[in-house]
Parts: structure tokens; sequence; C-alpha cells
């Protein structure tokens, strides 16, 4: 695996490799001419798509796609998308080349993204609705729902991560881990 990609989904990803996050996005740099990342990871268990290009950098999504898909079935970020102008039918595959679309051509940046990321609905539709302002709380996203429960998450996301970045830095690659990418961490 390309070693800042192996960095990149370890230090914004590790709640998706280890299986407690639908999808992560993080840029990476680009040198010279755009890389050829693999398009499945984790004998298919996490797939990477690159949401747009720059000349100095691209948007990466990794997702697991059957949590992805079913995180987007959610009736309220279904309706939300719908409304958004997403496709009514069809699975993720369409509603993300949707995004794909709309982080190429649109002149603001899509937040609707939150969705996709498995950010809950409240905190997705308030982010839009107040234009990020009047927050009750601020961490990976901003939290206008449950902060308790956000809280919570932020908490387990960041031992995703540290659980991840020592695993490399002790050596280790994300390859070795098992198949799934998934692995037991302890919560203390």
């Amino acid at each position: 695996m390309h070693t800042s990609l192996e960095r990149a989904l370890a230090r914004h990803g590790g709640p998706v490799l280890l299986g407690r996050k639908p999808a992560a996005m993080f840029p990476l740099p680009v040198s010279g001419a755009a890389h050829a990342y693999p398009a499945r990871l984790c004998d298919g268990a996490l797939s990477l798509d690159v949401l747009w290009r720059r000349q100095s950098h691209e948007l990466i999504l990794v997702y697991r796609p059957p949590l992805l898909e079913k995180t987007l079935a959610a009736p309220d970020a279904r309706a939300a998308l719908t409304g958004l102008g997403y496709p009514a039918h069809g699975g993720a595959e369409a509603l993300l080349a949707c995004l794909r679309r709309r982080f190429q051509t649109a002149e603001d940046f899509p937040h609707e993204v939150g969705f996709f990321l498995g950010y809950p609905a409240e905190d997705v539709i308030g982010f839009i609705e107040h234009k990020g302002r009047g927050c009750k709380l601020s961490g990976p996203w901003k939290v206008y729902g449950d902060a308790a429960r956000a809280q919570a998450l932020f908490s387990e996301y960041e031992r995703c991560r540290a659980y991840l970045l020592a695993h490399i830095a002790h050596g280790g690659s994300l390859q070795t881990l098992s198949p799934a990418c998934e692995l037991a961490i302890s919560y203390h």
C-alpha cells in the first residue's frame, strides 16, 4: 500500500477501518501525476474513491460499502438527500456519483457529505440550516442534536485513530490487520 495513503487512512479513517463508521474523507497531496490507489482494500471490505482532484491535492473517500448503503438508506438521510437533489432511487453508488459531481461542480462545499460520513442526521441538517453557527458542541463535526452521544462518538473515533497510529509507529502495517480490518480495541 502507498505509505502516505496508509498513514492518512490510519489518521483519518481509523473508525472506518475498525468498522465503527461508514466512511471518512481526507486530502492527500499530489506530487506530479495523480496517484493510482487501489479501488478496494482489506479483501474488498473497504473501497476508496477520489471525490475530486486539484493540482496540489486530492480528496479521498474511504468507505465500507454495506455500512454506507445502510447509513444512506436511513429515512432521515434519504429524505434530506432527495430534498437536496440526490436521486430518490438507487443505492449508495448512485448517491456517491451525485456527490462526486457536486464536489467537482458546486461553488460551495457540499455539506451533505456528513450523511455519507455517518454524522447524525440532526447534526448535518442543523449545520446546513444554521450555516455552521450556534452548535452545542464542536469536534470532528458540529453538533446540533444529542451532544452527549456525539461526545461519546468523538472519543471512540479518537481511540480508533490512536490505536492505528500506534500500530504503524510500532512497525505494523494496515495490511497486517485482520482481513476485514476490524479489531477489538479496549475502551477505558
